[in-house]
């Protein structure tokens, strides 16, 4: 994934030391690496990509900003402007350039409100967010002398595991079906590319567990399957944004972007890019999809890849993909064709435990691609109230974040709302305003 960079932003209400800071970074390093190397693009197409681990470090950069506030609004998502990191350059990796950091950090002082952003832009080409998160939790750890929360990550290559490709047929491949040329205009950011309205909204752990209820309740079957609460609620996206838009071909591929970390035989602190796409089959019928139907076959498509010799016959597909991908200079494109969704969750991640010594103080900032049918799901952030005190939200709520165009946008709003109170939820869907 070379074409694509993670960038985040931890947000304190304080100050941060820079000696500190400088120090825990260092140390987190000896962990880590390859977050201090540079990439190292070979000459000839045949030999691979590497990393050179010398003696350059990781770049910090430190601003002020006299902003009235942090954040626009308090919401995890703050693309497409995303002011808290300074960018690494893709391109001068394409270019032989061996200066370029894999990892920058970006210090934000806010001068009007005494707040600090810890904000990191990192190459995904060495690690998705899952290393993103385990990079920031073990470097909040060492600024506050503490020992780390999770195991030192595994930089050993898992040995390959034997499979039968006439087992799984054609392997599905979404993500290197539509590339781009890096050194071209990303195709979402097109000039003159109609631009998609925002939607965010959050539900409580209570009406989600409603929710999940009620599509269990949908099962024709006495004895319903187990489906998780992410299961239902991208099902219930799914469903309103297909009814919602009855002109657009309906949703029937849903792909969840899932770790294969904990499949065997890779560890479960592997880094890297452990992802895999979960691609679901195309409904039956879908004049008689309901969000249980949709839903199952999520699930099914997970169990599918959770399949350790499933899993080894994905990889062994998509190997050539990537490496003819970032040898010809093409990047990925997630923009939806018709008919296709995809979930890029984090829900799971508790990425204020990153808190760098101010816990349920701490709020985490991130970006989406700002394009129809690309969802994701996030823990929401605390909120700080006026007296200064803080409300924080319960782990189980859920903010998911996704992007429809105007003519629907009011339509998906009151199915949404409508489609979850059928199913037993109470109370309002809260819509967070961001624009």
């Amino acid at each position: 994934m070379i074409g694509f960079k993670v960038d985040t932003a931890h947000i304190v209400p304080g100050e941060i030391d820079l000696d500190q800071f400088n120090d825990a970074l260092a140390r987190t390093l000896q962990a880590y690496p390859v977050h201090a190397g540079r990439i190292v693009r070979p000459r000839d197409p045949k030999d691979p990509w590497t990393v050179s681990l010398i003696n350059q470090g990781v770049p910090v950069t430190v601003m002020e900003s006299d902003a009235d506030t942090e954040v626009p609004a308090n919401a995890v998502i703050q693309s497409p402007k995303f002011p808290y990191t300074k960018p690494i350059s893709v391109v001068k990796y394409l270019d032989f350039d061996n200066d370029e950091p894999l990892l920058r950090a970006t210090i934000v002082r806010f001068t009007k409100t005494g707040s600090t952003s810890i904000g990191l832009c990192s190459a995904h080409i060495i690690g998705d967010g899952f290393v993103v998160l385990s990079f920031l939790r073990l470097l909040s750890q060492n600024y506050q002398g503490l020992e780390p929360l999770d195991p030192p990550p595994s930089y050993a290559a898992p040995p390959r595991l034997p499979f039968n490709a006439a087992d799984y047929g054609e392997i599905p491949y979404p993500d290197y079906q539509h590339l781009y040329p890096l050194r071209g205009v990303a195709p979402h950011v097109e000039p003159g590319r109609k631009k998609p309205l925002r939607l965010d909204l959050r539900l409580t752990a209570a009406q989600i567990a409603a929710i999940h209820k009620g599509v269990l309740a949908q099962c024709p079957e006495s004895s319903p399957p187990i489906l998780s609460r992410q299961d239902v609620l991208v099902a219930l996206v799914a469903y309103c944004l297909s009814k919602a838009d009855p002109q657009a071909p309906p949703i029937q591929h849903i792909s969840t972007i899932l770790m294969s970390r904990g499949i065997p035989p890779r560890p479960k602190n592997s880094v890297g890019n452990a992802l895999m796409w979960a691609m679901t089959e195309a409904a039956e019928d879908f004049e008689k999809e309901t969000v249980f139907s949709i839903a199952l076959r999520i699930r099914k498509a997970l169990v599918q890849c959770r399949d350790p010799a499933y899993a080894a016959a994905y990889d062994a597909a998509h190997e050539p993909l990537a490496i003819d991908a970032i040898n010809s200079e093409m990047a990925q494109d997630f923009i939806q064709r018709p008919g296709y969704m995809v979930v890029n969750s984090t829900w799971r991640f508790d990425w204020t435990s990153a808190h760098f010594g101010f816990p349920d103080q701490t709020r985490f900032c991130h970006t989406v691609l700002n394009e129809p049918r690309f969802l994701k799901m996030f823990r929401p952030n605390p909120t700080r109230r006026p007296d200064g005190t803080w409300d924080v939200r319960p782990k189980d709520d859920v903010e998911m974040i996704f992007y429809v165009h105007k003519e629907i946008r009011s339509a998906v709003m009151d199915l949404f709302a409508s489609e979850a109170n059928k199913l037993g939820m109470t109370g309002d869907v809260e819509w967070v305003v961001v624009q």
